[in-house]
């Protein structure tokens, strides 16, 4: 597994094959959501759910975003994390907290990302992303400007949310990539 493009395209990133139900996000997928972000992600603050191992919140340092939070629940997914980051010298740019993304995304309530991007276990419920989601709007987590990305399986649709419209979907096989924004 390698970063795919930005300034660190190229460079190794470790995967924990002893975690069974961790997948990567696809490699023409990771490029297609920085492809579309590449200009606007320059300087910004983002929040990456469901981190695994890292591979979405480094691509978008990689593209120049000013500052990561990784959020991840598995110990060891945790430890590949930072694993990854200082084994890339961007340890300074990158914070790794542990904790589910439901429960845990309250201790950001103070701050604000400019993207939020999830990659949620594939079965992962949609009542459960919905309560993510509300809870992102409830904490005020987004910028005016913000974007949250999410890749979730195609059979499970994302729920409506009062305030958020998606904005644009990619399909890839069986999974979506939804683009959504607040709503002005």
């Amino acid at each position: 597994m390698r970063v795919i493009s930005g300034y660190l395209k190229g460079r190794k990133l470790f995967f924990p094959e002893s975690i069974k139900e961790l997948r990567a996000t696809k490699d023409v997928v990771r490029e297609a959501i920085f492809d579309s972000l590449r200009a606007w992600i320059v300087d910004r603050r983002v929040l990456e759910l469901f981190a695994g191992t890292g591979a979405l919140g480094i691509e978008a340092v990689s593209h120049g975003a000013k500052e990561v939070v990784f959020l991840e629940e598995n110990r060891e997914a945790v430890n590949c994390i930072k694993r990854n980051i200082e084994h890339l010298g961007i340890s300074e740019l990158c914070i790794v907290k542990k904790g589910k993304a439901e429960d845990s995304i309250q201790q950001f309530s103070s701050e604000r990302f400019d993207l939020i991007i999830a990659d949620p276990p594939y079965n992962y419920p949609s009542t459960r992303i919905e309560q993510i989601l509300r809870n992102i709007m409830e904490l005020n987590l987004l910028s005016d400007d913000g974007i949250i990305v999410i890749e979730h399986n195609k059979r499970n649709p994302l729920p409506a949310i009062s305030g958020l419209t998606v904005y644009k979907e990619k399909i890839y096989g069986k999974s979506v990539v939804s683009y959504i924004r607040i709503v002005r």
